[in-house]
């Protein structure tokens, strides 16, 4: 798949706007430097033209050599999406999408030690389309060659097997189909309700006097017969407008102007109950089937099934989405009551500790040599030895109030910064000591996601879903160690809730609220625990 024309990104990362523009700038002042002397006579001479086309082919290079990247590594990323589908079983399946796009993204791509994470080498909005759509047969894919040379477009290679996956619509959310009798009882048909629709069909639409006659209003009967049987063809044929129209046909007139009060102020009070905070994302989850509505082919169905309120709703819900952010911000400020209590962090983190990165030469081949020259990072455990290459947070080290170590947040952890991360722990404790291992596992990704997990299923349990229009991503943004005596520390985690738009290639932003949670570790009657994590919300400090 390699091309030795293309550029070297192989620890570029995609989601991170200064990695790739690194990289773009090495590649372009290499192509530019090659031929200096003739490229700075014709930069002169075009007025600063011929740098800038250089500069676009240098783009051009970098985006083949990431797509490129990307094809070379589709094949590892179906099989973990595969290997994490079958481990993940829930009652509703939107649940169980969120946790294989939350699992995979934070997996390596191989088992070698300087392999990438696929959320550095893929956008999420590519990560879950592939988990939502994967692509059946993906030998249909053409080989496109660039004209100007003989060398592979991969490119267009790439948007090619994305439209594939679009078009070859793998349905993980299965809709009800509802029989006559269930869908009167279910939309509630009385009296009243037909009535509502009667008054809605074409033919009162065309003459309001006609709805008196008694044929005519046996065709209306018809209609609406006919309708509640488009509707139930609907859930194979368009299944996210029928789950749209399912949703609101759900909605009782007492939520839906509850609903309508807060969209239309735009401000999320306290007192609205849970319940009208689910519909709202589960709205928004559905909301972007509006803009692909047509209205001879499908708004007329939308006011024979859903009656005067629920229709009313749907043509001002556009918005609904904006309601999300503050949805997703409660959320997260309020999950910590939530979260639920499970194994101690003591016994989460141990279950990998006693494997050590000595002896296993074909996973960490870099680390051991550096075993070899010098014996004290045997104590090294397996899961603290694949933080190499991982994108790593700010790292700080305490004893009592003295700040003794920090490390600035990176892309990609080094194998120095890794060994030097290594050697500071051991000032704080012996290597030989049970403490070593287990604050090298709190620091790697067991212990990380030992909170992330819980977070994300405090958030699952207020919401009931997330929002799929803004994908919530958490990050890990500091860790801070602190050392008050032989028997007792302190880690402290923050997270922030990074959010971006579905199926918008963009740099996430940054809420300003983080959540910062603080475990201890107590040394009694010689053996370490770990008693319940505080939990706390802080805001960020905005510059003066």
């Amino acid at each position: 798949m390699h091309n030795p024309s293309l550029p070297d990104v192989k620890f570029v990362n995609v989601n991170h706007r200064g990695s790739w523009q690194e990289a773009l700038k090495q590649h372009f002042q290499k192509s530019f430097k090659s031929h200096s002397l003739k490229n700075s006579i014709v930069s002169i001479l075009t007025l600063g033209v011929y740098p800038y086309k250089k500069y676009k082919k240098a783009k051009r290079a970098i985006a083949q050599a990431l797509a490129a990247r990307k094809l070379f590594f589709f094949r590892a990323l179906q099989e973990h999406i595969e290997a994490a589908r079958t481990d993940h079983v829930h009652s509703d399946p939107r649940q169980s999408l969120n946790a294989i796009f939350m699992k995979v993204q934070s997996e390596k791509v191989d088992t070698t030690e300087d392999a990438l994470e696929f959320k550095a080498i893929f956008y999420p909005s590519e990560l879950l389309l592939f988990i939502t759509n994967p692509v059946r047969d993906r030998k249909s894919i053409r080989l496109h060659r660039i004209k100007s040379r003989r060398s592979l477009d991969y490119l267009k290679m790439w948007h090619e097997l994305k439209k594939k996956a679009r078009i070859n619509q793998y349905r993980q959310i299965q809709t009800i189909n509802f029989c006559n009798k269930t869908l009167k009882e279910e939309h509630c048909l009385t009296s009243q309700g037909i009535h509502d629709r009667l008054t809605r069909t074409s033919v009162c639409r065309k003459n309001l006097s006609q709805i008196t006659r008694f044929q005519e209003l046996g065709k209306a009967f018809q209609e609406i017969v006919l309708a509640y049987q488009d509707f139930e063809e609907m859930s194979n044929t368009n299944p996210q407008l029928f789950h749209l129209i399912e949703t609101l046909s759900k909605t009782s007139r007492k939520d839906i102007e509850i609903l309508q009060t807060y969209l239309t102020s735009r401000h999320l009070s306290k007192d609205l109950p849970l319940e009208n905070r689910r519909q709202f994302i589960q709205l928004a989850n559905q909301q972007e089937v509006l803009y692909h509505m047509s209205e001879d082919e499908q708004f007329n169905l939308c006011a024979l099934i859903l009656n005067k309120y629920q229709w009313d709703f749907l043509l001002s819900i556009q918005e609904v989405s904006n309601v999300t952010l503050g949805l997703l911000d409660w959320a997260f400020e309020e999950c910590s009551s939530e979260i639920r209590k499970e194994r101690s962090f003591i016994e989460k983190i141990s279950d990998g500790a006693d494997r050590k990165a000595k002896g296993d030469l074909n996973n960490f081949p870099a680390i051991n040599e550096k075993i070899e020259e010098a014996n004290d990072y045997s104590y090294m455990t397996v899961d603290f030895a694949m933080e190499l290459n991982r994108e790593w947070p700010s790292f700080q080290l305490y004893e009592n109030d003295k700040q003794v170590y920090r490390a600035e947040k990176t892309d990609g952890l080094t194998l120095e910064k890794l060994l030097e991360v290594y050697k500071e722990i051991e000032k704080l404790c012996p290597a030989h000591d049970t403490l070593f291992c287990l604050l090298q596992q709190a620091f790697s990704q067991v212990g990380k996601q030992a909170f992330q997990s819980a977070i994300e299923e405090g958030v699952r349990k207020l919401l009931g879903t997330k929002s799929e229009y803004f994908l919530p991503i958490l990050s890990n943004s500091t860790i801070t160690t602190v050392k008050k005596d032989e028997n007792q520390f302190e880690i402290h985690y923050s997270f922030e809730q990074l959010i971006m738009r579905k199926g918008e290639v963009q740099h996430p932003f940054e809420r300003e609220k983080y959540m910062v949670v603080t475990q201890p570790l107590h040394k009694i009657d010689g053996q370490w625990v770990s008693p319940e994590a505080k939990i706390r919300i802080a805001t960020k400090k905005r510059a003066a």
